[in-house]
């Protein structure tokens, strides 16, 4: 399968896909859509009860005034000081019925959000590692963390402001048109125009929006890059080039951003101007109907009985284009984060790790055979980085590949590691299992991998040295540390094994995140260990030390180095030799023969290259 990479500058936002995202939600909890709904009538349902019970109160008080002798036909003959009491209590049962409502779809978006960044994490960590070569962590954080709960909120925010709308608009005309007709339909004709306006400003903001989403995007993979390379900055002095260029990437920000400002704007022009215009049209209207009128009984009917009330119920089609217009915004932003958080969940990995199936191993036995392997890294699949070979890795034996920078040397850690598949041919363990067959949890409980940049989490030593063996007692690490020589310094910590690391073990030296790691080795106590450059970052003394662990480690396991130094490489049972520009395996042996066998590792040791 190849990967297959996607512009994303070039994707116009789908409002569908956020809808369609919503609705799988919606129908799994049925249970709590149904009640939300039922509470969204209530809500509306209370809404409506207040300009039917003002109307009722003016009635009343007209008749037992003895203003109108002939009672109205809608006149339910409840008297005024009842219906206060029932107001009152529809007053009281809408709050009551909004606090359930908030509080239904509050936990309804926490579940949204949660489930989502769950399956975010999850599609990340199954990723194969080559979809990490071309994004910044910045970005990978604003989606898992920012996009999921930002589509959460809106997810339900979104339905409750339209749903409630949506049953307030219909309720509203409903009362305004059995109050006065005439009226109603200049309303309704005046609202239509405002909404028709507020769409069409919308439609234009979302695309502005998402331009403006993904430069701020870039910009938090920025930052985030930054600040992960801060002793790079500190150790530079390069401050003051840092703090201009952050301002100078927050420009084309600003720039992008002016156009959706004045959208918004213009949106809220629309909003507020409509909302004026439809009060005052609506009282103009009135006039011209009833103030040119020649029937005092209309007159006094109409603005005795009806107007407060027909007002009232108008006011209700006011709090929808609020709605509708937070729901425009909220929409804008939800299509970005939905489209966004489906790209990452619908990423394929190129490899089949068979985290659930596959073939299940209980131990690695037997030689490891490359078997007619060629590769070319996904990303540049026309460059050949390792030549077609065969080659064996008999049990208990070690071996280091040495070679020039770009000869492949990592790349056989990384094959053995199954970050990759090979382009053509095969990895074979336990006599003739392929390893993309393999459930390759099963594989790698069974693997140690040491590299160059030791892997340090945040999170005390215990947490640290029990990673990928999970069920060790804390006793066993502290024998672990003891092996790696470890024990005695975090006995100096303060708080000892309880010692909070920083992230990627900031506090730490080289050395001592070297020694760390190797503890975590010896609690794996792994049949194949693979050891990348694992020393060639530390200074001499240091290196001796850790190597000095690292050949205790190696006793009695399959064990693969990737080196350049002398010391890491002249003990090995086997050499072998990568030539430069994907030539592949040019020479094998042990040091005592390579190094006066005429050839590319004896041009490297006698350049000094092997020191």
């Amino acid at each position: 399968m190849k990967k297959t990479k996607t512009n994303t500058t070039s994707n116009a936002p789908k409002n569908g896909m956020f809808f369609k995202m919503i609705a799988s939600y919606y129908k799994k909890e049925w249970k709590i859509t149904l009640k939300m709904v039922f509470l969204m009538i209530l809500i509306v349902s209370c809404q409506i009860m207040i300009p039917i019970l003002t109307n009722q109160m003016n009635i009343s008080i007209l008749y037992e005034k003895g203003v109108v002798t002939q009672k109205d036909p809608m006149y339910w003959g409840v008297p005024w000081q009842d219906l206060i009491y029932i107001g009152i209590g529809v007053v009281f049962l809408n709050s009551i019925s909004s606090f359930l409502f908030n509080y239904t779809g509050y936990l309804m978006g926490k579940k949204i959000e949660i489930d989502l960044r769950n399956k975010c994490l999850e599609r990340l960590v199954r990723q194969d590692i080559s979809y990490y070569s071309d994004k910044k962590i910045g970005e990978i954080l604003t989606n898992v963390v920012s996009d999921t709960q930002l589509f959460g909120d809106w997810a339900v925010n979104i339905p409750m402001l339209v749903g409630i709308s949506f049953f307030q608009i219909i309720a509203a005309l409903s009362m305004m048109f059995i109050f006065q007709w005439q009226l109603a339909l200049v309303a309704c004709s005046t609202f239509l125009l405002i909404l028709i306006s507020m769409i069409v400003c919308f439609t234009i903001t979302t695309k502005r929006y998402y331009k403006v989403r993904e430069v701020l995007t870039q910009i938090n993979g920025n930052v985030t890059d930054r600040i992960v390379t801060v002793r790079l900055i500190k150790s530079s002095g390069t401050e003051n080039y840092e703090t201009q260029r952050f301002k100078d990437v927050h420009q084309d920000y600003y720039k992008r951003s002016r156009p959706v400002g004045k959208m918004q704007a213009s949106l809220l022009t629309i909003l507020f101007g409509g909302v004026s215009l439809l009060q005052f049209a609506t009282i103009i209207s009135a006039m011209l109907l009833f103030g040119n009128s020649d029937d005092p009984v209309a007159i006094q009917k109409f603005f005795g009985q009806t107007f407060a009330s027909f007002a009232l119920a108008q006011g209700m089609i006011i709090g929808p284009l609020f709605n509708v217009m937070n729901a425009a915004f909220g929409l804008a932003m939800a299509t970005v984060a939905a489209q966004r958080i489906q790209k990452t969940l619908t990423s394929e990995s190129i490899i089949e790790p068979h985290y659930f199936d596959g073939v299940q191993i209980d131990g690695i036995k037997g030689d490891i055979e490359f078997k007619d392997i060629r590769f070319a890294y996904p990303e540049k699949p026309t460059k050949t980085v390792l030549p077609k070979f065969s080659f064996t890795f008999k049990e208990g034996k070690s071996y280091a590949f040495v070679g020039a920078t770009g000869s492949g040397k990592s790349t056989i850690s990384r094959l053995l590691l199954r970050f990759y598949d090979p382009t053509e041919g095969s990895v074979i363990i336990n006599e003739g299992i392929n390893l993309k067959d393999v459930n390759l949890a099963s594989y790698l409980a069974h693997v140690g991998y040491v590299e160059q940049e030791p892997q340090i989490l945040f999170g005390d030593v215990f947490e640290n040295i029990k990673y990928g063996s999970f069920g060790a007692s804390n006793e066993a690490v502290i024998e672990a540390c003891k092996k790696a020589e470890l024990h005695d310094l975090i006995e100096t910590w303060p708080d000892g094994y309880d010692t909070i690391l920083g992230e990627r073990g900031f506090l730490l030296s080289g050395g001592q995140k070297q020694r760390l790691v190797i503890a975590r080795m010896f609690l794996k106590d792994p049949t194949v260990l693979i050891l990348d450059e694992a020393t060639s970052a530390l200074d001499n003394i240091v290196e001796k030390e850790i190597q000095e662990k690292l050949e205790s480690l190696m006793k009695g396991r399959t064990t693969v180095s990737i080196a350049h130094r002398l010391s890491t490489i002249k003990n090995a049972d086997q050499i072998v030799v990568l030539g430069p520009d994907g030539a592949g395996i040019v020479q094998t042996g042990t040091f005592n023969e390579l190094k006066n066998q005429p050839g590319h590792f004896k041009n490297l040791y006698e350049a000094g290259l092997m020191e």
